[in-house]
């Protein structure tokens, strides 16, 4: 929680800055950047939608972009992906054997980002590497989350899975973007991009060890910057 109220201060003091920041000039030698994007991941059998954001600053006359890059694929985005356990013989959950189960993940890094800016300011071309960390699991879904025993349901997700449900590791990632401003004026272009995912160290007891690992993520969003 501490985290999101950094971002949320952050936001708000860009936000009452912004008439001052925006009014700079675009070949100016510094300035930042907000930019929030869907996300489409393509894992193993189906597409993972995650959401995300990266903000930061760029330096040395725009060309060169230092921030950081959040992506989150939660389980209300992924309802239509399931994922069965099959259980060893002799063990049961509610009776069954066989236990379809959401996923959900998130990856936090540092980024740094070659940009550049057309002689006109109408678009924007970045190529950004990342690496940071990545956590992920697999979780009992809908009626599955009432437990037999009133235990809570974590302890359940332990239990069955050797407390492998959720694993972390360290993720690395390299992209392109291409973003477009719709109207000269505004400091917001829209864009999108492609990227490749490496993990390293990550495993789960339903995902195995390549369940994130060498994916390609293809994104859209926008981005907002001075």
């Amino acid at each position: 929680m501490r985290f999101f109220r950094i971002i949320f201060l952050f936001i708000l003091g860009t936000a009452c800055c912004a008439p001052t920041l925006f009014s700079q000039d675009l070949q100016s030698k510094t300035g930042f950047y907000f930019a929030p994007e869907y996300s489409a991941m393509f894992l193993q059998n189906h597409v993972g939608n995650a959401i995300g954001f990266n903000l930061g600053t760029t330096l040395l006359q725009r060309k060169l972009a230092i921030g950081f890059r959040y992506v989150g694929r939660s389980g209300p985005i992924n309802e239509h992906a399931e994922f069965p356990l099959v259980l060893p013989a002799g063990t049961t959950y509610k009776g069954k054997q066989s236990i379809q189960l959401g996923a959900d993940h998130a990856y936090f890094g540092l980024e740094l980002a070659y940009q550049h800016i057309s002689k006109d300011g109408r678009w924007i071309w970045k190529i950004p590497a990342s690496f940071g960390q990545v956590g992920a699991g697999f979780y009992l879904k809908n009626e599955d989350r009432i437990t037999p025993d009133g235990r809570r349901v974590s302890e359940w997700e332990d239990q069955l899975m050797g407390d492998t449900d959720a694993g972390f590791g360290l993720a690395a990632e390299i992209g392109s973007y291409l973003y477009v401003k719709p109207v000269q004026d505004l400091p917001l272009a829209i864009g999108g991009g492609i990227h490749y995912t490496r993990t390293f160290g990550y495993e789960s007891f339903v995902g195995g060890s390549d369940f994130y690992n060498n994916k390609l993520r293809a994104s859209f969003g926008i981005m907002i910057y001075n």
